[in-house]
């Protein structure tokens, strides 16, 4: 059988942070969500695993559940009970497809006949149709955050990394080249970039959004030097 990922329609980018909504019917967690986010990778390998293990076991949805709770111990048993249907479903289902046929052919197959069920179980859903589901998505309920959004100025967390800064901060006026508040852009907003430039991660001085301090802040700082907010 093929090394087909049964999250790969959901778990495309591996997420650091995030804050998640748990639909009502949902048997997975706000931590589960935090745990498919953050070890997708290896959960899959744990899936894939447990096929080849339990797919001429006798009692094949047990055997995934049982197989899938040892090898990931931190999801709750609720969400392990949704793999492991899903992991039936493939079995069942898909065997050939998968077995036999390319990895297009297996995905299609999954998506056609398991992956519905499995996203109903798991509670997975994309609510402000922003093209990432609620499994990494920092606001679900808002179409402008989601991983590698850019900034809106409104002080809201955009691109779902844990902080809020570069375009993402909230302007005043409309003046983000402003770095020290004083309603003028002088040499001492330049001295302040430059004190953090290399910046990599939180820059207060990214004043063009792109999450790092470099030279296009410095020349976009210049662009706007001497002019009043």
């Amino acid at each position: 059988m093929q090394r087909v990922s049964i999250l790969n329609q959901f778990i495309l980018t591996l997420c650091m942070y995030g804050i998640f909504s748990t639909p009502a019917e949902s048997q997975c967690t706000s931590d589960d969500y935090n745990l498919l986010c953050d070890e997708g990778e290896s959960i899959n390998g744990v899936v894939f695993d447990c096929g080849f293990s339990c797919f001429l076991s006798n009692d094949v949805t047990s055997c995934f559940e049982d197989c899938i709770q040892i090898g990931v111990p931190t999801m709750s048993s609720s969400c392990v009970t949704c793999f492991a249907e899903q992991s039936t479903c493939v079995t069942n289902s898909c065997f050939f497809a998968c077995a036999f046929g390319t990895e297009s052919d297996c995905e299609a197959c999954v998506q056609a006949n398991c992956q519905e069920g499995f996203e109903i179980c798991a509670g997975i859903v994309d609510a402000d149709a922003d093209g990432e589901s609620n499994i990494c998505d920092c606001d679900d309920s808002d179409a402008t955050s989601y991983p590698g959004a850019p900034g809106t100025a409104q002080g809201i967390d955009n691109n779902c990394d844990g902080f809020i800064n570069g375009n993402e901060s909230l302007l005043e006026d409309g003046c983000q080249l402003d770095i020290n508040g004083d309603s003028t852009i002088t040499i001492a907003d330049l001295l302040i970039l430059l004190s953090e430039f290399g910046c990599l991660e939180s820059c207060a001085a990214d004043v063009n959004g792109d999450d790092q301090v470099g030279v296009s802040d410095v020349l976009e700082l210049l662009s706007g030097f001497g002019e009043p907010c």
